[in-house]
């Protein structure tokens, strides 16, 4: 089982100072980047290469101990004195925009991405805390980026530690760096191959094939799901379906298995896991479970009506849209579910997902949004992913308006307007007072990416 994106680095190790300090031809420690490349060139008699390799192991870009290396097959030369470590690997960001990096050593260090050099720390140190020394980089999702990390150690202590924050982490208001390598990064690797064509090769994500492999046909790919592991996932590559890169979560057909009380919306169930296609089947994914996902798109197969929030062929149907649904935050859609409240994110008659001849409503509230629920004492009219509406204060915008009496919903996961109203999958609802769209159980599939 695979629990992080594939890691696969290669490395050198030197020792250095002719393994006992010496200085005739450059420092016990490098004060220059000049100076730093000195130690990796073996033209001078002081440096030799003690050994390479590759290693599927991000533990060598975090150590502080000769025995956190062991497992790796890696020894360090002179007992931990006088010696150089160089690692290199391609970077493959998950997300675009600045990157922030650190890297902490004892004692020099420094990293260089596509040439350009983006952390340079010349002096004896201790390893300081993450975050000491950094160095910010705009790069592209899917992307391919060279990168080289090396490090120098004199005497004394030693250690490397290389993090770093995504554009999506720097928007929290978290000051640590992660060190879940999974959130932040596609690949670390010395030539990509995970296509999705098989176990093997499970790639990161369905952008990550359509970006890296040039691959725009939309169907079954095997994806490296946090957790589970390889997992064979539906995938959505056309550009055309707003750029593609989409993995579906769950579908459902006409019925109530996911109305808005079903424990698949909060907790890590499953359901016809095996049907990975867009057949009109009940099906809940491990994506829904563990993907920690920026974006949202549904389809409503059944609707074929061209339009919403794209105008796509009629094939895929009527289309639902929401771009950084928590506020451009990554999180699993289960978590999603648990944690939002009535999140309202705009005028539902602004939306480019409703329609009147699809969707009823009514003239107040005009709700669109998240995990909605009237006011009752009793709450009806619930929704996990789409319209509640009432009449009873005209042209009212929530949070205003008048909540116990909603006559009218429509959207994903529901719960009837009313205490014995009709609890649907997905689908839109009307009770009375308002212009009538489709009044039907509707069938839906979620994606994320």
């Amino acid at each position: 089982m695979q629990n992080q994106p594939k890691v696969q680095l290669d490395y050198w190790i030197y020792s250095t100072g002719g393994g006992s300090g010496l200085t005739n031809q450059y420092p016990v420690v490098a004060s220059s980047r000049a100076e730093m490349d000195k130690f990796f060139n073996t033209t001078n008699s002081n440096s030799s290469l003690i050994t390479t390799g590759r290693t599927n192991s991000p533990r060598i870009l975090d150590w502080q101990s000769a025995a956190e290396l062991t497992p790796l097959g890696i020894s360090l030369p002179n007992s931990g004195t006088y010696f150089a470590l160089k690692v290199q690997g391609t970077f493959i960001p998950e997300v675009s925009g600045n990157y922030t990096f650190t890297l902490e050593s004892d004692d020099a260090s420094d990293l260089t991405i596509n040439g350009t050099a983006v952390i340079s720390t010349y002096l004896g140190q201790a390893v300081p805390a993450l975050g000491t020394h950094i160095g910010n980089i705009t790069l592209s999702a899917g992307q391919k980026y060279s990168f080289e990390i090396r490090m120098q150690q004199g005497a004394g202590g030693y250690g490397l530690r290389f993090y770093w924050k995504s554009p999506s982490q720097a928007a929290t208001t978290a000051s640590g760096y992660t060190t879940n390598w999974a959130q932040n990064v596609q690949e670390l690797v010395s030539s990509p191959d995970m296509d999705g064509s098989t176990a093997a090769k499970a790639a990161p994500n369905a952008k990550y094939i359509q970006s890296t492999f040039g691959n725009y046909n939309d169907g079954v790919y095997w994806i490296n799901l946090p957790v589970v592991g390889p997992t064979q996932i539906y995938c959505i590559l056309n550009s055309a379906v707003d750029g593609g890169g989409w993995m579906m979560m769950m579908k459902a057909t006409t019925g109530t298995e996911f109305q808005y009380g079903s424990t698949h919306w909060t907790t890590t169930t499953t359901l016809s896991t095996s049907d990975n296609s867009r057949n009109n089947v009940n099906a809940k994914f491990n994506t829904m479970n563990y993907y920690a996902a920026k974006d949202m798109l549904a389809l409503w197969p059944d609707i074929t009506t061209v339009g919403g929030s794209l105008s796509l062929a009629s094939s895929y149907g009527w289309s639902w849209l929401q771009n950084s649904f928590n506020n451009g935050v990554r999180i699993t859609p289960i978590n999603f579910f648990n944690t939002v409240n009535r999140l309202f994110i705009k005028d539902a008659t602004t939306y480019s997902g409703y329609s009147s001849s699809i969707f009823s409503a009514q003239t107040s509230i005009k709700f669109y949004g998240f995990n909605y629920q009237n006011l009752a004492s009793t709450p009806t009219a619930k929704v996990r992913w789409g319209f509640a509406w009432n009449e009873n204060n005209p042209l009212a915008v929530f949070p205003n308006g008048e909540e116990t009496s909603n006559d009218v919903s429509g959207g994903i996961g529901m719960t009837g307007v009313l205490s014995t109203g009709l609890n649907y999958s997905a689908g839109d609802q009307m009770n009375c007072c308002g212009t009538t769209g489709i009044n039907r159980q509707a069938r839906v599939e979620i994606y994320v990416r």
